[in-house]
């Protein structure tokens, strides 16, 4: 076999020989010309774009160009907040408050962070091996007109704040409605929970904070609204005090309305009456402290204790003054009155023993001068032209028999305090024993259930009737203490008086206890009674001389 060389071959056949790794050599040269073209084309055009790891203002926008960027940010920001005002929903739209994104000046930002100490070619570099960018979160640039926010505020707490609605009294039933919860919107807290709102990306809902407040149980401020009412609506035409003491709270309520003119005024005095046998509660609190015994049942004291509160006895009374006064019965009178004075009741007085024969020479009544009577003389309160032999208010008289109450309940309270001699605990549970057997006038009594227990005296002359006791009722013990006074010269109607006082006792009972609202009452007492004064009755005026007392016999 025979080998030629290569080297020995003619030049002709050595030419014809394809050129393929030159060529191959070349091919390559231009495919990664066209590679590195494609590539920088394509890392330019994504230079054109935001980078995948950018985030402005939290919101993500990776790969779009600068104005699908920027109308992106502001469809986000732009996108109105959910706002609820409890179940309401409401829309806030950010261009309501001005709000605007400076998207812009975050753009800007970003192609800062973005090209921060980094060059085209290290760039493109980075490109080529895929290596991962460098997160950038641009803060949001934006601003609103606070004005206009708590503008936006306002106008919703205008629309949907509800006051609550106060315990309203039922005159139809002498109940009372409790009131309706309200509910305010706390703007200064709610401001900030917007603000925070308008400047995130996502959860643009908020809750606005709300002040609740829970609905009203009927006050003693709501009790007094009734009275008034139901005064007015009774068409009692006079003059009318009422006061009432919250024997478990100490909360009391006064009030005094004048009527004369079927317009009830309310007049912020204390008005001096004729307390009528009212008077008799500081007379037998001033007996028992004479009494260095207990009264039993079938001794004078007892007998005298018995009629004056139960009958309203004037003799009985007198007795009383008598033995107080260590026979003189005027002495006596001026102890009743010193000791209700001791006490702090200053509009009380009892300048003379009680009138118990008309036709007997009236004695001379000593002027005493009370706040009360000088108010009503100096016409800063309204006269009623009381008897000068006894007045008090209704305040006096409400504050005397919740000291008997202290004393008998918890052996304390004012009358203690200031005769802790002279008046024990037993002595003051034996006081409201004898006005609990007071069945007469069914004033208090007729308002209120028939089992439940009243410690009352009534009283009345021709033109004041009244009654002041103590209720112990399943809802809490008060005191009630009321007097009606008319510009008469005959006997008022007891059909128009007896009524205002009855469903003035009935108002408060129900208040002291809603659940008994429908419980039946005493009711009305029968006006056919030959015990009750006929109406109208004219009571000759009992003589006297100049200064001295027109005072009338009362039951």
């Amino acid at each position: 076999m025979r080998f030629e060389s290569m080297s020995m071959l003619p030049a002709s056949r050595r030419r014809s020989q394809f050129p393929i790794l030159e060529i191959a050599g070349v091919g390559m040269v231009l495919i990664a010309v066209i590679v590195l073209v494609s590539q920088l084309g394509s890392f330019s055009a994504e230079r054109q774009r935001m980078p995948a790891s950018l985030v402005m203002g939290g919101v993500p926008v990776s790969n779009l160009s600068r104005a699908k960027s920027q109308a992106y940010i502001e469809q986000v920001y732009g996108s109105p907040v959910t706002v609820w005002y409890k179940d309401q929903e409401l829309r806030l739209e950010p261009a309501a408050v001005s709000f605007h994104v400076n998207s812009e000046s975050m753009l800007a930002n970003a192609d800062e962070h973005r090209t921060e100490g980094t060059t085209f070619w290290s760039g493109f570099w980075d490109y080529i091996w895929r290596r991962p960018e460098q997160t950038i979160d641009v803060n949001l640039t934006a601003d609103y007109s606070e004005d206009q926010l708590n503008a936006w505020l306002s106008d919703v707490a205008a629309r949907y704040d509800r006051p609550p609605i106060p315990a309203q009294p039922v005159l139809q039933n002498l109940s009372f409605a409790n009131g309706q919860p309200g509910y305010s919107l706390e703007q200064e807290k709610s401001l900030g929970m917007l603000e925070e709102a308008l400047l995130r990306p996502t959860n643009r809902e908020v809750h606005l904070i709300i002040d609740e407040r829970s609905a009203d149980r009927p006050g003693m401020q709501t009790l007094k609204q009734l009275i008034i009412q139901y005064i007015a609506a009774k068409k009692f035409q006079g003059v009318a005090s009422v006061y009432i003491i919250d024997l478990q709270t100490g909360e009391e309520i006064q009030l005094n309305v004048d009527n004369r003119s079927l317009m009830p005024v309310e007049l912020n005095c204390d008005i001096a009456y004729a307390s009528t046998s009212m008077i008799k509660i500081p007379i037998m609190v001033n007996f028992f402290r004479y009494l260095d015994w207990v009264p039993e049942k079938g001794t004078d004291d007892y007998k005298n204790l018995i009629e004056t509160m139960t009958q309203s006895g004037n003799v009985s009374a007198n007795a009383m003054l008598f033995k107080i006064g260590e026979d003189d019965a005027q002495a006596g009178a001026d102890s009743v009155t010193a000791m209700v004075n001791n006490l702090g009741l200053h509009n009380t007085f009892l300048a003379v023993p009680l009138i118990t024969d008309p036709e007997a020479k009236a004695l001379p009544v000593p002027y005493i001068s009370t706040p009360a009577r000088e108010a009503a003389r100096d016409g800063t309160c309204v006269n009623t032209r009381p008897d000068e032999g006894a007045q008090s208010t209704v305040k006096d008289l409400a504050s005397l028999l919740d000291m008997i109450y202290q004393c008998a309940e918890y052996g304390g309270g004012g009358l203690i305090a200031a005769y802790p001699d002279e008046i024990t605990q037993d002595e003051c549970k034996m006081m409201l024993d004898f006005m609990k057997q007071n069945e007469e006038a069914p004033l208090i009594r007729a308002g209120v259930p028939a089992d439940i227990a009243v410690a009352h005296k009534h009283g009345w002359v021709f033109d004041t009737h009244g009654d002041s006791g103590i209720v112990f009722s399943p809802g809490g013990d008060y005191v009630l203490s009321m007097m009606l006074w008319g510009d008469v010269s005959d006997w008022m109607a007891i059909s128009l008086t007896f009524p205002v006082m009855e469903g003035i006792s009935a108002g408060a009972f129900n208040y002291y206890n809603p659940d008994m609202v429908s419980v039946p009452r005493r009711g009305q007492w029968d006006l056919r009674d030959s015990s009750w004064p006929a109406e109208p009755v004219t009571i000759p005026e009992i003589p006297a001389p100049i200064g001295g007392p027109t005072i009338t016999p009362t039951p």
